[in-house]
C-alpha cells in the first residue's frame, strides 16, 4: 500500500475561475493549494525561507506579468521542487523546451482535476526523501553519480539533477547493464505510462547523455538506446 501524502501546493494561474474549479475540486481537502494569479505575488514566498516545504508548483506558462519561461528560470535557480506546466497549447517542439528548463511534467488544458491531483502526488512521492539508507555513490566512467546529492560529480566540478532526471539515471544504473524499457522508465521518472508519439523520454536522455559528457567525455556514450526496446547503460560501475 502506498503511504498517503498531505501536499503543499503552489498553483501559479491567472485564471481565477480555473484557480477555484483547482482548490474546490481537489480530491484531497487535507491538501492545501495556494494560490497566486500573478508573479508579483509568488516570487516573495519564491524567495522566503518557507519555500522549502513547498511540495509542488503547478504553473500556468501565460502569466499578465512574467512569462512562464523567466518563473521557471528563477524556481530552478533556488530549488528542484517539482513543476508541473499547465497550458492551453502543447506543441512537440514547446514541450521540449520547458522540459530543456527543467519542468517535470506537462498537462493540457481542459483538465481533469482528478488527473492533476494523481500527476502532482506521484511527483511529490518521488521527490520526497526515502526513510531508507541512499544507496553509496557509483563511478560511472569516472563521474560520481552522488545519490545523497542528486548530482554528478567530477574532480571539483559538480552538476545538479533534476528529479526525472536523478531518477532515470538511478534506474538505468540499477539495472546493471539490462535494457529498460521505456514503459518502466517513464513510470519511473514521470509517474505515468509512455504515450504514444511522445520524446519526452528521448529528451531528457539527451540531457543527462550531455551532462554526463560535459563532465567526462568518456560518460557520455554509456547511456545507450537499445532501438525498439529502450535503454540500458553499459558501464563498469562500482562504488566509490
Amino acid at each position: 500500500m502506498l503511504m498517503r501524502l498531505t501536499l503543499q501546493i503552489i498553483l501559479v494561474e491567472d485564471d481565477a475561475e480555473l484557480a477555484e474549479t483547482i482548490q474546490l475540486g481537489w480530491p484531497d481537502e487535507t491538501d492545501r493549494v495556494d494560490f497566486y494569479s500573478r508573479y508579483a505575488d509568488f516570487k516573495p514566498v519564491l524567495f522566503s525561507s518557507g519555500f522549502g516545504a513547498t511540495d509542488c508548483v503547478i504553473l500556468d506558462m501565460t502569466l499578465p506579468d512574467a512569462s512562464g519561461t523567466q518563473i521557471i528560470s528563477d524556481i530552478r535557480s533556488i530549488s528542484d521542487v517539482p513543476i508541473l506546466v499547465l497550458s492551453g497549447w502543447g506543441g512537440t517542439e514547446f514541450r521540449a523546451d520547458l522540459i530543456n528548463q527543467g519542468i517535470d511534467d506537462y498537462v493540457l488544458k481542459p483538465l481533469s482535476v482528478k488527473e492533476l491531483h494523481a500527476r502532482v502526488a506521484r511527483l511529490v512521492r518521488r521527490n520526497r526523501p526515502r526513510a531508507a539508507a541512499e544507496a553509496p555513490p557509483v563511478q560511472i566512467n569516472g563521474v560520481t553519480f552522488d545519490r545523497s546529492r542528486r548530482a554528478l560529480l567530477y574532480g571539483d566540478a559538480q552538476t545538479e539533477l533534476t528529479h526525472a532526471e536523478f531518477q532515470l539515471l538511478g534506474t538505468l544504473v540499477d539495472a546493471k547493464g539490462r535494457v529498460v524499457s521505456r514503459d518502466e522508465l517513464y513510470l519511473k521518472a514521470f509517474g505515468r505510462p509512455h504515450k504514444e508519439g511522445e520524446k519526452v523520454l528521448e529528451t531528457y536522455i539527451s540531457r543527462l547523455r550531455s551532462k554526463l559528457g560535459q563532465l567526462q567525455s568518456d560518460a557520455e556514450n554509456t547511456i545507450q538506446t537499445a532501438r525498439g526496446a529502450g535503454y540500458r547503460m553499459m558501464v563498469h560501475t562500482s562504488g566509490s
